[in-house]
């Protein structure tokens, strides 16, 4: 049996030796890179286009190597149990996230692979076994993004009731309270909560990752913004300011993180459209997200603004950039032109505090090339990667 490499502590996978979470990928880079989203049909695109992604199993197996021979550190799923409907049911066809990474962790060797869980959907002892299982499948690769709500019909599928804005929090609290003492504790332990009630829980074996696997929560309410401070190791936020302004939203998070004692680090997630030229890059992207745009899904997914009186009253260019948006990736921040436009921006974010970029294609296998060959060079070239 081949004998792990010195200095490290080695984790047979086959006839592999993996290396433990010190030297994963995403610990390895300034500037970390991942796919989100491939999980789903459509991926970030609610798009007609012929090259749509289809989110199949074979698809999603070779983007995941093709990322992990790249060098790219993460692969994010989106957690999705319904379509935004239109002619694509954009996003309807989706593969359940925890389940995902443990097969994509079995079949690459260094990439991260998160699963994506809606706290009321799982429940929590359940959830840790589970995770548990797919970090040791990985070696200490598997990280978790927790979502504590999420959308009314997806949860109404299930037979489960959504709690109000707080309470939703106040359970999240209690799940990663449970998950966090199963993977830890060497001994049984009860809890008694609200929301939740355990008695006697002990977890073998313990997750590979030191301490815990990685965790991952959005922040965007006041309320979602101190329960990721609190718990997540890296916290996602989505760029709705310009860049210039981002640095100091940040510089609020972490202080507010460092309240609890912690430093956590920054994700936000985009949408790459990357060409030999800015024209180029432009057009495609008015193409795909604008022109063929799957209306009826970005009419969906820009609802929600619309609902808060957000949307309607907006100048006509502005609501033209966020259908585009919805249409090119989910709502995502779009980085488009060609390498340098694309790398240099990718600094800037980079720069102002951003530490994580979870990206979608149009179609992952086909556009992920380019990106590798033109992009990736950049960065490093520049030092970040």
């Amino acid at each position: 049996m081949p004998a792990a490499k010195p200095g490290t502590a080695g984790h047979i996978c086959g006839n592999r030796i993996l290396d433990t979470p010190a030297t994963r990928s995403f610990d390895r880079h300034s500037l970390k890179l991942g796919l989100f989203g491939l999980n789903c049909s459509g991926g970030l695109s609610a798009t007609l286009t012929p090259e749509r992604w289809e989110g199949t199993w074979a698809q999603n197996l070779a983007a995941a190597k093709m990322a992990d021979a790249a060098g790219l550190d993460f692969l994010l799923p989106l957690g999705r149990w319904k379509g935004y409907g239109g002619e694509t049911d954009h996003n309807g066809g989706s593969l359940e996230t925890l389940t995902w990474a443990a097969v994509i962790l079995a079949a690459t060797e260094n990439i991260m692979a998160f699963g994506t869980v809606h706290v009321p959907l799982f429940n929590p002892v359940v959830a840790a076994k589970q995770m548990v299982t797919a970090d040791q499948i990985g070696a200490g690769r598997f990280g978790l993004n927790i979502v504590c709500g999420w959308n009314v019909g997806e949860f109404n599928m299930a037979g489960v009731e959504m709690n109000a804005h707080e309470a939703r929090y106040e359970q999240g609290q209690e799940w990663v309270d449970i998950v966090t003492r199963a993977w830890t504790s060497d001994a049984p332990f009860d809890y008694a909560g609200d929301h939740y009630s355990v008695t006697g829980a002990l977890m073998k074996p313990k997750p590979v990752s030191k301490d815990r696997p990685m965790i991952v929560s959005a922040g965007n309410s006041d309320r979602g913004r101190d329960f990721a401070a609190r718990n997540s190791d890296m916290m996602f936020t989505g760029i709705h300011t310009e860049v210039a302004e981002i640095s100091t939203d940040i510089a609020a998070l972490k202080s507010r993180a460092a309240g609890y004692g912690r430093d956590i680090g920054m994700f936000t997630n985009c949408y790459v459209v990357c060409r030999p030229t800015r024209r180029e890059a432009e057009e495609y992207h008015d193409y795909y997200a604008l022109e063929m745009a799957d209306h009826e899904a970005v009419e969906t997914l820009i609802d929600g603004r619309r609902r808060r009186g957000q949307f309607d009253e907006l100048p006509e260019d502005m609501q033209r950039t966020l259908r585009q948006r919805a249409g090119g990736g989910n709502g995502a921040y779009p980085i488009v032109g060609d390498p340098d436009d694309v790398a240099s921006l990718l600094i800037r974010l980079h720069e102002a505090g951003i530490d994580a970029f979870a990206m979608g294609f149009a179609n992952y296998t086909e556009h992920l090339p380019y990106f590798r060959d033109e992009v990736l060079p950049r960065l490093e070239a520049a030092g970040v990667r």
